[in-house]
């Protein structure tokens, strides 16, 4: 009778070698392994059948726990190497990134072997990526890149496409910048917060002498001139009844009476005039004075225009 023997297919049978290679088997990791926890090593042992089995999710899954619990270099080398075959690159860079700089230099044919496995990829990875070195603004309170908190100092790994990196700052202000990229590029990104506007300078109260003397002034100069002005009606009466006189006949125009009533009337005439037109002037200076005064309570002390992309916008301060 025949065994039967199944059968792998050849891409199952690649993706499992590569695993294993690129995986850190905990019986190679060191000649004297640092204490787990029980818990701690039942995960590793169930995360290493998931990898044998090709459950990568569930391996890397398992892994996640284990440097939830126990924080290690192996842990965050393994990460990288199951995100890097699950198409999670932005986390595969990081993660492989931090493995290599963490690495201690190889000391055995079986370590350098490692070593060589987790720098290559690392940078088969870098070369499906792009990264940002992003400068943030003093005062910085948080830093996104897509709506993921990053780190300020650190290469931000980001798929090729483009991106939104925003700061914001202790007292609410905000930088954004949008940076488009290409597997393999490397970009340097720099925020920095609008300018405070400067407090603008109290303005100064109303001197109410100056309304005062403004609204008086031009309270007695409109009088003065409504005054005048009915004296000049007054007198143009008085030159109308003198002139009447020396029309009704009632003098000879070669007597004395008749010259004086007719320089009367030459008097009066002339006062209307000149009443009216001080009357006249009178008015417009106080209507002047009192709408200057009125300008003077209520004029905006202040304008200020500000510019956006948008247009402009006047602002008015009484």
């Amino acid at each position: 009778m025949r065994a039967s023997i199944p059968l792998v297919l050849p891409r199952q049978a690649a993706t499992l070698a590569l695993v294993l290679a690129s995986a850190f088997p905990v019986q190679a990791a060191a000649a004297d392994p640092p204490p787990r926890s029980r818990e701690v090593q039942e995960l590793i042992d169930e995360a290493e059948k998931a990898a044998k089995r090709l459950e990568l999710a569930r391996a890397r899954e398992l892994w996640a726990r284990v440097n939830v619990l126990e924080p290690s270099t192996m842990a965050v080398c393994q990460l990288g190497v199951f995100d890097l075959r699950l198409d999670r690159l932005e986390e595969a860079a990081a993660e492989l990134t931090t493995c290599v700089a963490r690495m201690p230099a190889p000391t055995s044919d079986i370590e350098r072997r490692r070593y060589e496995v987790r720098r290559a990829d690392l940078a088969a990875v870098r070369q499906r990526v792009a990264e940002l070195h992003v400068s943030a603004p003093p005062g910085t309170a948080r830093l996104l890149v897509d709506g993921r908190d990053v780190s300020a100092g650190r290469p931000v790994f980001v798929v090729p496409g483009q991106h939104e990196v925003t700061a914001t700052g202790k007292q609410g202000q905000v930088a954004r910048a949008l940076v488009k990229v290409t597997a393999g590029q490397s970009r340097r990104v720099a925020l920095a917060f609008e300018a405070p506007k400067a407090a603008s300078a109290p303005a100064q109260a109303r001197n109410p002498w100056t309304i005062g003397a403004g609204a008086a002034a031009s309270a007695a100069l409109l009088g003065a001139g409504a005054g005048l002005h009915l004296a000049g009606d007054a007198a143009e009466s008085e030159t109308a009844a003198k002139v009447s006189r020396l029309s009704d006949g009632s003098m000879l125009p070669s007597s004395a009476q008749f010259r004086k009533t007719y320089d009367e009337a030459h008097a009066a005439n002339t006062r209307a005039g000149l009443f009216h037109g001080f009357g006249s002037a009178a008015l417009v200076v106080g209507a002047a004075v009192g709408a200057a005064t009125v300008a003077y309570v209520v004029w905006p002390r202040k304008a200020e225009i500000r510019t956006s992309g948008a247009g402009a916008e006047v602002k008015l301060v009484w």
